[in-house]
């Protein structure tokens, strides 16, 4: 990542308890995952102010890949869009003004990854929605599943017990749970 997104990612983790950014272990892990796996094509629930939005669309630039972002709060959509054209990504992230699930056009599919950052009770609807949209052996990330372990507990379950997929608890920043599609 060049010096001035690093610096525009700095000077964003200054609001992180503000807008419930991820960490910094949690985003190497998304960046360096994004690109060693070679994604072209994210999803992410839930931008917020644009912190992880920059991270992964920095890898899928690298990788001639787009990132689509869902926000449904007006003022964090536009701080979003702000920091995705200072960050240069206008070309590599399309955002959606909208709620997820049902705001996710019905065509997007062939996802090699999705990132679920957004209401955590809701986590079990997007993961249903979303399943039957990867790409073979796809990625589905949920986060604070450690943070918010009570209101996820149903997602937790559901998809730590779904066959089609093989999944594990990662300590990183608030917990991720990592599912791939066998």
């Amino acid at each position: 990542m060049d010096q001035y997104r690093k610096n525009l990612l700095n000077e964003l983790e200054t609001t992180r308890d503000k807008f419930w950014n991820i960490g910094r272990d949690t985003a190497e892990f998304l960046h360096n995952l994004v690109l060693l796996r070679k994604f072209k094509k994210v999803l992410e629930i839930g931008t917020s102010n644009g912190y992880s939005g920059i991270v992964l669309g920095n890898a899928l630039e690298k990788n001639n890949g787009k990132l689509i972002t869902i926000e449904s709060h007006a003022e964090r959509f536009k701080m979003a869009e702000e920091n995705f054209s200072k960050a240069k990504l206008e070309k590599t992230i399309i955002q959606i003004k909208g709620h997820a699930p049902e705001d996710i056009p019905a065509d997007l599919n062939n996802l090699d990854l999705v990132f679920l950052d957004a209401t955590k009770k809701e986590h079990l609807n997007y993961f249903n929605t979303l399943k039957d949209r990867l790409t073979p052996h796809g990625i589905i990330i949920g986060d604070n599943v450690q943070s918010h372990r009570e209101k996820m507990k149903n997602y937790i379950e559901e998809v730590k017990h779904n066959s089609n997929f093989t999944t594990v608890e990662l300590s990183l920043g608030t917990g991720l749970l990592v599912s791939y599609l066998n």
